[in-house]
């Protein structure tokens, strides 16, 4: 069961009145992202029907309300009222928005692609530039600072070995967190190969160290199995993911989503970019001291080793 946040932003909520949340809350944020922003305004109850939804997700919402009570050991009723707390007037129109949901999850670029979507753009960059510091913007919205503080703090305790693993897309994110944490930290480690050959790693994987998988829409199948055999060994799980959340934040410790819909179709990988930054920025503010030693030893190290590259090189 995913690790849900201990604090979030005030959520809002009252009389329903036939309320339902506009699109373009929506298209902004996931249904999973609402349930844990909403997480510490819920009723104990409550929290146990956002746990199934948030556990096995979004299958569980799929189903029908006698199913998930069940999941979640309470009433039908509770169901009921999660759903009005998240803007719904009625379990159709929350079934609906989720299955609309899922397709987004499932598409393509082929699928999302619209060419009218950027015509008549004079300047195409500085468009561009705009649409996506929106999702940074919107990144930044949405992410839990309780959720970012926790998973800086779990990439700095020295005790921990770091695992690293990206997809088809995402190994680049992977490799530049990897190579800025092995400058900071010792025990980094950037797994490579076919999945058949993480078995080497995993098998040394126990309760002080850290998996960091990053996992996008279309989600890679091989990443939730990893993550789900890292879990069993008591391994922290750490998710880099998009505002849909990758089955991985199922066995997640700690999850951080960004707004990735870019334009043309291409979602981007700036905000998670921008995510890593400022894990990168805040775990050196706050172990400057214990880094700034280490670093000074590296430097120290790379002048020597650097007094022999012209030779070398002859």
């Amino acid at each position: 069961m995913p690790f849900l946040y201990r604090r979030c932003y005030a959520a809002r909520h009252g009389k329903r009145r036939h309320r339902q949340r506009d699109n373009r809350m929506s298209q902004s944020r996931s249904i999973a992202e609402q349930v844990r922003a909403l997480f510490e305004a819920l009723t104990p109850t409550e929290r146990k029907v956002g746990r199934a939804l948030l556990a096995n997700y979004p299958v569980a919402g799929l189903e029908t309300i006698a199913q998930w009570a069940q999941r979640a050991d309470v009433s039908g009723p509770t169901v009921l009222r999660l759903i009005g707390k998240l803007g719904f007037d009625n379990y159709a129109a929350f079934q609906g928005a989720l299955r609309a949901e899922l397709e987004l999850r499932l598409q393509s670029p082929l699928m999302r692609h619209d060419p009218g979507q950027l015509q008549g753009d004079h300047d195409f960059l500085a468009s561009h530039a705009e649409r996506i510091a929106d999702l940074m913007r919107q990144t930044a919205a949405q992410v839990p600072r309780a959720e970012f503080d926790c998973a800086v703090d779990l990439l700095g305790e020295r005790k921990h070995r770091i695992w690293l693993l990206g997809g088809r897309l995402t190994d680049p994110l992977a490799a530049y967190l990897c190579h800025h944490l092995k400058v900071v930290r010792p025990d980094v480690v950037h797994l490579r190969g076919v999945p058949a050959s993480w078995a080497d790693s995993l098998v040394d994987m126990g309760r002080h160290d850290v998996l960091v998988i990053f996992d996008i829409r279309r989600y890679w199948d091989d990443a939730l199995r990893i993550a789900e055999m890292a879990a069993q060994r008591k391994t922290s799980v750490l998710l880099f993911t998009d505002q849909w959340l990758s089955p991985v934040a199922r066995v997640a410790r700690y999850t951080l989503a960004a707004h990735t819909a870019g334009p043309a179709g291409w979602d981007s990988n700036t905000p998670l970019m921008m995510l890593v930054d400022a894990v990168i920025a805040a775990l050196n503010a706050r172990h400057w001291d214990r880094i700034s030693g280490r670093l000074k030893e590296v430097e120290a190290m790379r002048a020597r080793l650097g007094e022999g590259e012209e030779g070398a090189v002859e």
